[in-house]
């Protein structure tokens, strides 16, 4: 603790940062640019001008900048000194001079920071009369709209993008006042984390094309917490709905996972929610006619059939369903009737990945905590594309060599260029194992491309070798090669190693050798880290539930006579041979299908029941580290939707299993209550603390408000369809309110916020001024629930691994696949939105360049082959690291199934175009 005195008012803090974060942390209006709690100090923008004084004595002072300025006992700061104001105030000026005046028009406007830091400064009148200087805008891509006439040079965005993201393709170029921020031609950003360009400028220059499609205020937009639906990492966001179609997805700041960026499928991938091409109502397909029936109808005819096949009743669970819709669907039909939705070899990955949660005494880190590990190896997995948040975090690890001393010669760690000067290119070290080309290669000390199979073995050799450092034993050289004594050195010298693996090649050795690895190092440092990614947002949920695998329901169907099928959220087809997927849909009369999008499963549905999507529902996903995160509705769907009542799956569900029709009633089951009883008998709680966030978590007595305190008015809420003042429906389900009824005050350590908001301060840079966001920094705020902290703790012995070594035929019409994964393309629900669409449609094939040549094709020739009787063509492109006798295939698009991984291609052909 510290006392320092500010315009003659003292003031005790216990942060030890530069001024600017302490006046923030006290809830002082201190304006800024180029500062930023991620990237650092550089003083540049020179707007957090502050007057400090020598002592008592001191009238004059000295105007310091206090993002540059450390924070010692006992100063004495002004930050309303006249001398200081006029100088914010003429510096303000300056940046305006060329500065267009269209905030009207500007989709900025209302959460712009510039335009907050002008209002803050008084600067009120333009004396500047020439002509300003003009820039040409560049096309960016389908998601990033650029306004370089905007632009107040702060850098901050090449610092992001190039320093903190590590993008190539994006930079600062001119001189003198003409500086542009841009790339050097026009074209796609490279980056998968381009998006947070949107949120790191301060004035409009970058702002999200889709926000023009579907525009609205900051203030006439309703938000909710909620939880990023595509993949298991669990990052926060805030969704925005105007007129009933999500028009913004923002970062929301979690300590322990996202922090203050998003990868760009969180950030562009919700697209699909604004799908309205699937039905509303059930369907009754009978004979391949589609019949609409009622809800009531729909209910009567599934509890019928329930009540006439009794036991002969089997669920499948989904991976991005919630827990309590996949633990919902294991009360309806039992334990022994319950299938988690994966197939025989996924299911294997997922139930270790469990096992390791439960019973390993290896720490789990958040997707924060990695940026503090020395060495890190990465086994098989492409975390740009499969965890793409973690490969951020990665980023900061291999850079933050500096993280292990708190000073160094008397530079504070916000003091970013100075570090980067003192550090130079030394790096932690990062070693990868691929099958072919990653994003994290440029930092990678070394990267071994081969064959999963090999892969493992590598892993083998790093952790036998790994034995022999440790018990002092002579190291055969002609065994082991030079790079795997180096990275059995680096790991064994590390004081902080981390290994990450994951599910993307669906290969339970390399997971198993993934843990060895950890556990031996757990012997010499204590604290190893290891991750084992998922491939789903709920894959730990439903696995958690304990389900079979679809291998185990085929041989079921053979053996009984299953009636009714209940598919919950999955389309199976993904998961399944053709020929196993036609097997099962065509021996079961009977398929009910819950779902909020078309797929092939929900084609050979003989009731189709149309479930809300993620923002029109609430519940919980768990995520990689077992942690339980509750997600918002923030669309009233009934409100908007007159003829029907669309449903969460979990309410449908829960109305099948107590055979109810009344809606009032099936409305009134809480998901507070579906929870509970889930935590109960799965986890063996007795309740969650309030941790995961009740319905009755109040503020000042009153529920939360979605909207802000600007809101134009209930009656604006549909005024594109009706003057009339609509009637919104209690939320049950959360502590938030639709209406404009409730509170809208900050509580100390809430971490669900809808909305970034201080006073004065409208953009997102408000969080930063908000004395919570300080005390969740300090005090290390927990959200969400850990579901196995109460693990039992024991010493795991190593698991034996027999890895499978590939023979290549000399044929070189013979190919064996290996998964390639796309941030945006791959993931299955957000191919339903349209620019995601267009970019899946320029998927290709990967072949090496000398099986290319054998085969006398070039670079995007057209290739056809069928695979498990599908036809497909696709272009190829020719990689130098993929083996011989692969071939890569973007599993996941174009109906392209996760069974595929691992089988071989024989019929390669090249389309001769006519």
């Amino acid at each position: 603790m510290l006392t320092i005195y500010i315009d003659k008012k003292k003031f005790i803090t216990s942060r030890f940062g530069n001024l600017l974060e302490i006046f923030l942390s006290l809830g002082l209006n201190i304006p800024y640019f180029c500062w930023h709690p991620s990237l650092g100090s550089i003083g540049s923008c020179r707007q957090c001008a502050v007057k400090i004084y020598k002592d008592e004595t001191d009238r004059i002072g000295t105007i310091v900048m206090s993002c540059m300025t450390s924070v010692l006992p006992n100063m004495k700061i002004s930050v309303l000194d006249s001398e200081v104001l006029k100088f914010r105030k003429s510096i303000i000026e300056f940046m305006m001079l060329e500065h267009p005046h269209d905030c009207p028009v500007c989709s900025e406007g209302g959460k712009c920071h510039l335009q907050d830091m002008t209002v803050l400064n008084q600067h009120h009148r333009r004396r500047y009369q020439f002509k300003k200087r003009i820039f040409k805008n560049q096309f960016l891509g389908p998601f990033i709209q650029h306004e370089m006439n905007r632009c107040i040079t702060c850098y901050r965005c090449v610092r992001y993008y190039k320093d903190y993201a590590g993008g190539k393709d994006f930079g600062v170029y001119g001189s003198s006042n003409k500086i542009y921020f841009g790339r050097f031609k026009d074209g796609f950003l490279e980056s998968e984390y381009s998006g947070n360009l949107v949120d790191i400028c301060p004035t409009g220059v970058f702002t999200e094309k889709k926000e023009h499609n579907i525009y609205a205020r900051k203030w006439d937009i309703k938000y909710t917490p909620s939880i990023c639906p595509h993949c298991s990492i669990g990052c926060n966001i805030s969704i925005g709905e105007r007129y009933g179609k999500v028009c913004v997805v923002d970062n929301r700041f979690n300590f322990d996972i996202n922090k203050h960026f998003l990868c760009d499928l969180g950030r562009f991938g919700y697209g699909y929610l604004n799908n309205k091409k699937i039905s509303f109502t059930p369907l009754l397909n009978f004979k391949k006619n589609k019949k609409k029936i009622s809800n009531i109808e729909a209910i009567k005819l599934i509890i019928n059939l329930k009540k006439k096949y009794k036991e002969k009743i089997f669920g499948i669970g989904s991976s991005r369903a919630s827990l309590e819709s996949n633990f919902a669907l294991r009360t309806l039909v039992g334990k022994k009737n319950f299938f988690s939705g994966m197939d025989k070899k996924l299911n294997k990955c997922m139930s270790f990945i469990i096992k390791i949660l439960k019973n390993s005494n290896i720490y789990i880190p958040t997707i924060t905590e990695i940026e503090t590990y020395d060495v890190i190896l990465i086994l098989g997995e492409d975390l740009t594309q499969t965890a793409s948040r973690a490969a951020l975090a990665v980023r900061q690890a291999i850079k933050n060599i500096f993280l292990k001393k708190k000073k160094i010669e008397n530079i504070e760690l916000w003091n970013s260029e100075a570090i980067k000067t003192i550090f130079q290119n030394k790096k932690n070290s990062l070693f990868i194992t691929s099958t072919d080309i990653t994003k994290l290669d440029d930092i990678s000390e070394y990267t071994y491309y081969a064959p999963v199979e090999q892969q493992i073995k590598f892993g083998i050799l790093i952790l036998e070798c790994l034995q022999k450092l440790y018990f002092k034993q002579t190291i055969d050289e002609k065994h082991f090669s030079k790079i795997i004594i180096h990275i059995a050195q680096s790991l064994l010298n590390s004081k902080k190693p981390l290994i990450i693996s994951g599910a993307s090649n669906i290969n339970l050795s390399l997971l198993k050798i993934a843990h060895n690895l950890a556990a031996f190092l757990k012997i010499c440092s204590p604290e190893i880290g290891l991750i084992l990614f998922p491939s789903f947002v709920n894959s730990v949920g439903v696995s958690l539930l304990n389900g079979f695998s679809f291998k185990f329901l085929l041989t079921r169907i053979i053996k009984e006579k299953i009636k009714i099928l209940i598919i919950l959220e999955n389309d199976i087809s993904l998961f399944l041979k053709n020929k196993d997927f036609l097997q099962l849909t065509n021996n079961i009369k009977n398929i009910i299908v819950i779902d909020h999008k078309n797929s092939n499963t929900v084609l050979k549905s003989t009731i189709f029941l149309p479930c809300s999507k993620i923002s029109e529902s609430t519940g919980t996903f768990v995520n990689y580290e077992a942690r339980a995160q509750r997600f918002f509705k923030v669309i009233d769907s009934n409100f908007y939707t007159k003829t029907c009542v669309v449903l969460e799956s979990w309410r449908w569900l829960h109305a099948l299993y107590n055979e109810e029709t009344n809606f009032k009633v099936i409305n009134s089951y809480t998901l507070d209550e579906i929870f509970l009883n889930c935590i109960k008998k799965i986890f063996y709680y007795k309740n969650d603390n309030n941790t995961i966030f009740h319905s009755q978590t109040h503020i000042l007595n009153q529920k939360i408000l979605r909207s802000t305190n600007r809101f134009s008015g209930r009656t604006s809420f549909s005024s594109n369809i009706t003057v009339h003042e609509p009637l919104y429906s209690n939320d049950l389900d959360s502590t938030f309110t639709f209406s404009l009824e409730g509170s809208s005050s900050k509580k100390e350590n809430f971490s669900h916020i809808p909305f970034t908001w201080s006073a004065g301060w409208n953009s997102i840079q408000s969080l930063y001024k908000t004395p919570s966001y300080y005390q969740k920094k300090e005090k290390k705020y927990q959200n969400g629930l850990l579901l196995l902290s109460k693990r039992k703790k024991y010493n795991f012995s190593l698991f034996t691994i027999i890895p499978k070594l590939l023979t290549f035929k000399k044929n070189v019409k013979e190919f064996v696949i290996f998964p390639y994964y796309k941030l945006l393309g791959s993931e299955e629900i957000s191919q339903n939105s349209k620019e995601i669409k267009k970019i899946i449609k320029e998927s290709y094939i990967i072949l090496n360049i000398i099986d290319g040549k054998s085969l006398q094709l070039k670079n995007y020739d057209l290739l056809k082959f069928t695979i498990d009787l599908k036809k497909f063509k696709f272009p190829v492109l020719f990689s130098k690291k993929t083996s011989l006798g692969t071939i890569g295939l973007p599993i996941g698009i174009f109906n392209l199934s996760f069974s595929l991984i691992g089988k071989k291609i024989f019929n390669l052909k090249k389309v001769i175009k006519t």
